[in-house]
Formats: structure tokens, sequence, C-alpha cells
């Protein structure tokens, strides 16, 4: 039986991670549905990747300058 997990696991002592999906035995895929750690799947989702949005670019930093008078004339 197919699961997917919902909660931080180990199966069989294999790391099940939330969003994995496993095919496990019958008696583990109760314990874990019971136990609210996975839901039943009917079949292996079908994973579409967004695109990955490219950084937004920044631009450069002006350089504060001063002309030596540190002293404020305000």
């Amino acid at each position: 039986m197919k699961v997917k997990i919902l909660s931080q696991t180990s199966i069989a002592g294999v790391p099940a991670r939330v969003g994995d999906v496993f095919e496990v035995s019958d008696a583990d895929a109760r314990l874990l549905l019971g136990n609210g750690k996975a839901e039943q799947v009917a079949d292996a989702p079908v994973v579409t990747e967004e695109p990955a949005l490219a950084p937004a670019k920044r631009k450069p930093r002006t350089k504060v300058t001063t002309d030596g008078d540190l002293s404020a004339d305000a």
C-alpha cells in the first residue's frame, strides 16, 4: 500500500520525511494511518515543478561621499 508521510518518522529503519511517498506493508500502513503519521494515496503523485524564479537583480549601492567636512551645519 502506498502512503504519503504527514509527520517525520522512520519505516523499517529508513527515515521518512514529510511529503515522501512509500510503498509499505499493510501492517505498517495501518500503524502509520492509525497514528496520523501518513495518509493513503492511490497512485504516485505527479510532481509538477514550478519554474525557479531568478533572484531579483539589485541596484548597486551608491557610495555616500563627503567633501571632508564632517561638521553638522544644520
